[in-house]
């Protein structure tokens, strides 16, 4: 029988409600934390987390291809995410975390030097 881990819940839970109440602060007020990268950049270099904020607005209005343009490698990695959490809760496919969260730092790395090249249509 699988296990839940009590203690990994009461972080994932806590996460999810600092998420949750980020959005709504967003939704609702507009106000949204800028990126560090962008803005000491003077607005030239896009990271590969810019996006993600209006992403999950769209998401959040169920316009998944709004979100899929504000950041598709983001959007893209976030089932496997999800299954690498479902697996940490019950203590399962450690390879499978293992693999998830190297394929999602070189995917990531890979985005944030793509997206910043001159070229049509990501300039």
């Amino acid at each position: 029988m699988l296990r839940l881990h009590r203690k990994r819940t009461k972080i994932l839970l806590i996460c999810l409600a600092a998420g949750l109440a980020y959005l709504c602060l967003t939704l609702w007020t507009g106000f949204g934390i800028p990126c560090p990268v962008r803005t000491l950049s003077g607005g030239h270099i896009h990271c590969p987390g810019c996006g993600i904020s209006r992403a999950m607005k769209s998401l959040a209005r169920l316009d998944v291809a709004d979100a899929f343009y504000w950041n598709p490698v983001i959007l893209s990695l976030i089932p496997f995410w999800i299954t690498a959490i479902g697996f940490w809760l019950f203590d399962r496919g450690k390879r499978f975390r293992s693999v998830t969260v190297g394929v999602s730092i070189v995917v990531l790395l890979l985005y944030g030097i793509v997206r910043n090249l001159p070229i049509w249509p990501l300039y």
